[in-house]
């Protein structure tokens, strides 16, 4: 070591000063190696059933680094894959099956390099995955600044925004967004001078600022017109595309220019139906007669007489021989026989013998 002394004044406060100076020289001359770091993550959150693909900044990341994550009481999850990796940042990707083999919750992102440096964040929580179910409107008219929806799903406790996507118009956020449960969130859209049409997406977006998209919303026309409808007789109920109005007489108002198929419904009365026109400003007029069902009537038919079956007796002449019946030996009593057959016999008899 060098020590340098100074013949007048304070010398040893000197020797520290220069002592001090030669070391800052030390320090600067010679770089300290940069130690492992995790600066940030994005996102921080991953959600089970979708994959997602992570960033991590920091420092002195080698160029075989691992990345996995920890739970207490879990298995170690490591990435599925790294996409890319520089000494200062790591893009990585966990698939959908494995988040949904995770157990929900706060995880430890853990990169390890290969000269067994460790760093460890709890910056990364493992959720349930937002799904949207229905909303309702599922349309608003424009120039309608107040515009209130609910949207109902799955993994909606942490949505903080909501906003309608188009490609070509761009986002329209809602106001006052409230998640009132995991399945519930409400809100409220301005549609004042905003484009008709019926190519919008619902999305919400979480706090990890995670969003999906999903379900349809149409921006109307504000283009209205009115419906009056009347039947003889009255009190026929009316339906206007599928859903009941009211019965007759009645005014539907504050509908949207178009087609709607227009039907009435009355006891005893066949339906009624038309294709209802709607115009911008305007009112079209229905008045129905309706038609009684008629009641069937049964024609009264004569009885078909039964003709008993007739049999008829056929007898057949019988071509079989009858057997000569072999002489009794009981005798048959005789018959009495009339006096001139007797002669005649005997006459016939006495000729045969003459000719003899």
């Amino acid at each position: 070591m060098l020590y340098i002394y100074v013949e007048k004044g304070n010398d040893i406060m000197k020797t520290v000063k220069i002592l001090f100076c030669l070391l800052v020289l030390l320090a600067i001359a010679i770089p300290v190696a940069d130690a492992l770091s995790i600066t940030s993550i994005s996102p921080a959150a991953g959600y089970q059933g979708k994959t997602t693909t992570v960033t991590i900044t920091g420092t002195d990341f080698n160029s075989s680094v691992s990345v996995l994550l920890m739970k207490s009481g879990e298995d170690n999850e490591t990435a599925s894959s790294i996409e890319s990796h520089t000494s200062t940042e790591i893009v990585c990707k966990f698939t959908a099956s494995k988040l949904t083999s995770m157990e929900e919750g706060s995880w430890y992102f853990v990169v390890i390099n290969p000269d067994s440096q460790v760093k460890a964040t709890s910056a990364f929580s493992v959720r349930p995955q937002m799904k949207l179910t229905s909303i309702t409107p599922t349309k608003g008219r424009v120039n309608n600044d107040s515009v209130k929806f609910t949207i109902v799903g799955s993994g909606l406790g942490d949505v903080e925004k909501v906003y309608l996507h188009h490609d070509e118009y761009g986002n329209i956020s809602a106001m006052d967004v409230d998640a009132t449960s995991a399945t519930k969130v409400t809100g409220e859209f301005d549609l004042d001078d905003k484009e008709v049409d019926d190519d919008y997406e619902i999305c919400v977006m979480d706090n990890y600022d995670i969003a999906i998209c999903d379900l349809d919303f149409e921006i109307t026309s504000d283009a209205v017109g009115s419906i009056d409808v009347a039947s003889s007789p009255s009190g026929a109920s009316v339906y206007l595309d599928g859903t009941l109005k009211g019965t007759t007489p009645m005014t539907i108002k504050d509908l949207e220019v178009g087609t709607y198929k227009l039907i009435l419904k009355k006891d005893g009365y066949s339906d009624w139906l038309r294709n209802a026109k709607v115009t911008n400003g305007g009112t079209t007029t229905y008045d129905a007669d309706l038609d009684v069902i008629k009641a069937a009537t049964t024609a009264t038919t004569a009885p078909t007489p039964v003709t008993a079956a007739t049999t008829i007796k056929v007898t057949r002449k019988s071509t079989v021989a009858t057997p000569t019946p072999w002489p009794s030996a009981t005798p048959t009593p005789a018959s009495p026989v009339d006096p001139l057959v007797i002669i005649g016999g005997v006459g016939l008899a006495l000729i045969v013998l003459r000719k003899q």
